[in-house]
């Protein structure tokens, strides 16, 4: 992180570390300046309002400020003992607020939601929407301190490149900072072994305002922050405003790259096609009086992440849970008609090989007129009128390929497969998709071979291509 700063130039160097910890970052900045032979006037800012910590942030850096002066350089330091957003949030409310001052910024923010109601998302009201995520609020207030030309550089959760929660902070972010270098972590569990990150981390490099240019994007995916792959992006294919969301889209490799610009290339968007998609109404642990383990007259079936497989829905499964939910006046509301759906998993785990999984319910899997769907699953429906078993087949196969895996993957960071990021998504024509789906309907196989070569035969796309899908689909 701090050898992606561009410079570190002379003269004095004003840096920001909010949520110092114990230093580790700053650190980290000093030790860059000490390979440097011209001396260097460096003045840090530490933000940390844990004082427990303080006792070993301030001997980190009096430490660094010793090797720096037997150095020939410079260092002066002062440590901030509060809510960094909440001290620096009044610039947006106040002009006599706190001003920009700062030529750096590293970070490695707090990682927790907030209320709607909290302090801090009132007081950053113009850049967060719904329930915020405090590191967001930090990376805000940091961009709000540097002075035009700073640089940030923040090791955060990923969920902010894409859907609508980040949506407002995205677009305030992205219209001030100009993204200069991305690098994901492949793994969670290799690089932040003993930690239980649920998200895909990834480390952005920016620059208050200058002009947009190709992003450099590197991977990792163990600890190893060596050897990385590495590739330089034109901006507009990392950071896609086509849409007005700013999303950002990062693709690991050539593949990805040639994945981005097929979809890119299709013709119409979920809803174009009179699709809808929603997420499974039953949150269990609210529903409690209606789950049923046994059948009965006034049941129907619930169906839970693990009914679902490829191009099919199981049921049951003894796996201990409520596989059966209460008809009634009050649950009616947690029940859908038994008809046609194309289920998706919500939820997998980042190192799963697959992040889409389709099934097909058909109103002949259900025992009763309704079935409940557990808030895991999302189900693509026609509003008003049945899919037909070819338009379900022919989704579900576009969904089960690895074309649309991968894809959703350079735009996704997050484990959780969002109705809104779905309804976003690329699709080809109704013509291709039923082609699509009356192949894979009469075929017996299924396979992820058969899959590739069938969506990539529809699509036209190239042979080599096709091979190569099939290649990481198996």
């Amino acid at each position: 992180m701090a050898g992606m700063f561009s410079d570190i130039p002379r003269g004095t160097v004003r840096i920001l570390d909010p949520g110092a910890g114990v230093g580790t970052l700053s650190a980290a900045v000093c030790e860059r300046v000490l390979r440097q032979e011209s001396p260097r006037r460096l003045v840090f800012e530490l933000w940390e309002n844990d004082p427990r910590l303080i006792p070993l942030l301030e001997r980190t850096m009096s430490r660094c400020r010793d090797s720096l002066r037997d150095s020939g350089h410079e260092m002066e330091f002062v440590v901030r003992i509060d809510d960094f957003v909440l001290a620096n949030a009044r610039k947006s409310l106040f002009e006599t607020g706190p001003h920009s001052s700062f030529h750096l910024t590293i970070l490695n923010p707090p990682y927790f939601k907030l209320r709607k109601e909290s302090p801090h998302a009132r007081a950053m009201g113009h850049v967060v929407h719904g329930q915020p995520n405090i590191y967001a609020l930090f990376m805000a207030a940091a961009a709000d301190l540097l002075l035009p030309g700073g640089e940030m550089v923040a090791i955060t959760p990923r969920s902010y490149f894409n859907g609508p929660y980040f949506k407002r902070f995205r677009k305030w972010f992205f219209d001030r900072m100009t993204a200069r270098h991305v690098h994901v972590f492949e793994s969670r569990t290799e690089a932040f072994k003993g930690r239980a990150v649920l998200q895909e981390n990834v480390i952005l490099h920016a620059e208050k305002g200058g002009e947009p240019s190709d992003v450099v994007l590197t991977t990792s995916f163990g600890r190893d922050l060596v050897d990385l792959e590495n590739s330089a992006v034109a901006y507009e294919k990392i950071i896609d405003n086509s849409s007005g969301d700013h999303v950002v889209r990062v693709s690991t490799s050539r593949l990805e790259h040639e994945i981005i610009e097929v979809m890119d290339r299709l013709p119409q968007r979920f809803r174009s096609l009179g699709f809808e998609i929603s997420t499974g109404p039953v949150v269990t642990f609210r529903s409690t009086e209606f789950l049923r383990h046994e059948r009965s007259s006034d049941t129907a079936p619930l169906l839970w992440m693990h009914n679902v497989r490829p191009f099919v829905t199981r049921f049951p499964s003894k796996n201990g849970k409520p596989a059966h939910i209460e008809i009634s006046p009050a649950s009616k509301k947690l029940l859908v008609p038994a008809q046609t759906y194309v289920l998706l998993k919500r939820f997998t785990a980042k190192e799963e090989k697959r992040r889409l999984v389709a099934g097909i319910m058909n109103a002949g899997d259900s025992y009763s007129e309704w079935v409940g769907l557990e808030n895991h699953l999302n189900y693509i429906y026609r509003k008003g009128s049945d899919l037909t078993r070819t338009e379900a087949f022919g989704l579900a196969a576009f969904f089960n390929s690895a074309l649309v895996d991968r894809y959703f993957r350079a735009i996704s960071g997050n484990t959780q497969v969002n109705a809104t990021e779905i309804r976003g998504l690329p699709l080809p024509d109704e013509e291709t998709l039923i082609r699509i789906g009356a192949e894979i309907e009469q075929t017996e196989s299924r396979d992820p071979r058969t899959v590739e070569e069938v969506v990539g035969r529809a699509l036209r796309l190239p042979r080599h291509f096709i091979d190569e899908l099939i290649e990481v689909a198996q």
